[in-house]
């Protein structure tokens, strides 16, 4: 079973990047599919979260066409 990673600034530090240029991101990584929203606590809130798996995957799609992150 994978650990979901969560919240922005966790997926940044799984990147290796700043929680700012992921941000940036969230746009092309939500309609990739790659992150999605999940409620959690009380208040209920949205979180960020990620499969380490698709995140990895996700790069390297992008790595092999060329593509920048």
């Amino acid at each position: 079973m994978e650990t979901v990673i969560k919240g922005w600034d966790n997926i940044a530090k799984f990147f290796g990047v700043s929680s700012r240029s992921i941000f940036r991101r969230r746009k092309e990584l939500l309609e990739a599919g790659v992150v999605f929203y999940m409620w959690q606590g009380k208040p209920r809130h949205r979180v960020a979260a990620a499969f380490p798996s698709v995140l990895k995957a996700w790069i390297s799609r992008k790595a092999v066409k060329g593509e920048m992150f």
